[in-house]
């Protein structure tokens, strides 16, 4: 199995290279593109890889709860958005009927993408809308504050239905990405809250929810940084993923990953270790991943990432990845 190899540049770094502030960069859907080509243009001449930047229609993390209703908080200081977790939709299950849908056009972040969405087009770029989530249990946490929890041990057929919405929310932005773009985003879950479920409990809930998601899908991307072997075992088994990415994986080896998904995993350099490894250490964490078996090893710089880390890592990759760039 010969690797392939990625950078994971986002807004993080798209807002470092551009010399841009997180506020300017999602204020603006002007702001956003130029970020986004001034911070290509760096790379490429900084490093020789400004083609995995490519102008893409961006939100911070907490667009889909937004999109429900959760109320955001937009930082004075040089920081990303958050969902304001103490102004929970719902604290008692008596409230599930006060859910719904709204209109992506007019709600939320969600209201931004769809203007920087439309700027893009209108600047000849065609970029997916792509705002599906597949993240049910984290979701659920987001707008019940973590009520979810107890609500699936003490009244399941109930709790039940919060995550049975917000499948039916990611399943209609689904629909509006194919009306939009004419092709569907593909089959993809990114859930890191349901690690947080025992196996059995995440068979009992998670599984029926994702068959949703992934359903008609022949690739079935997984992203989830809280499974345990157990969990991945039963989403390979009930779920058929196609490829997992456990990013930081904590609660998973290599060892685990490589048994339950053959070569279908991702590993990944955390911003943490882009910033405080050495040049040597970085070379090494580098050729051991390229050795494990994984199907993609990605680096993921930060904004203190220093730069010879950056030129050790993308030496190092070019070198032990034989598979080449995964753009």
């Amino acid at each position: 199995m010969e690797p392939k190899w990625h950078i994971a540049f986002c807004n993080v770094t798209i807002t470092k290279y551009a010399g841009m502030s997180y506020a300017e960069y999602y204020g603006s859907p002007v702001n956003m593109l130029e970020a986004q080509l001034k911070a290509s243009e760096y790379v490429e001449k900084r490093f020789g890889v400004g083609k995995f930047i490519q102008p893409y229609v961006d939100s911070p993390a907490s667009i889909f709860s937004s999109f429900l209703g959760m109320p955001v908080v937009f930082p004075s200081e040089d920081e990303l958005p958050y969902i304001d977790n103490t102004r929970q939709l719902i604290t008692r299950l008596e409230d599930i009927e006060k859910l719904y849908i709204p209109d992506y056009k007019k709600t939320g972040l969600m209201a931004k993408r769809w203007e920087a969405w439309q700027y893009y087009k209108s600047k000849g770029y065609k970029v997916m809308f792509w705002a599906t989530h597949g993240s049910v249990i984290t979701t659920a946490c987001e707008i019940t504050g973590s009520n979810i929890f107890i609500w699936l041990m003490e009244e399941p057929e109930k709790a039940m239905e919060v995550l049975e919405f917000i499948v039916s929310a990611d399943k209609y932005l689904e629909g509006i990405d194919v009306e939009l773009c004419g092709e569907n985003p593909g089959g993809y879950t990114g859930d890191d809250f349901s690690g947080l479920l025992s196996p059995e409990m995440y068979k009992r809930f998670a599984v029926p929810c994702y068959q949703k998601i992934y359903e008609g899908k022949e690739a079935r991307f997984m992203h989830s940084e809280l499974l345990r072997a157990e969990h991945l075992r039963i989403a390979k088994d009930m779920l058929d993923i196609t490829s997992f990415h456990g990013a930081e994986a904590k609660n998973l080896t290599i060892k685990e990953m490589y048994e339950i998904m053959g070569h279908n995993f991702w590993v990944q350099v955390t911003p943490k270790q882009m910033k405080e490894y050495t040049p040597h250490q970085m070379e090494e964490k580098i050729k051991e991943f390229a050795n494990c078996g994984a199907e993609y090893v990605q680096i993921y710089p930060g904004r203190d990432t220093p730069d010879i880390n950056m030129e050790t890592a993308i030496t190092v990759l070019q070198r032990e990845c034989k598979g080449g760039p995964a753009i």
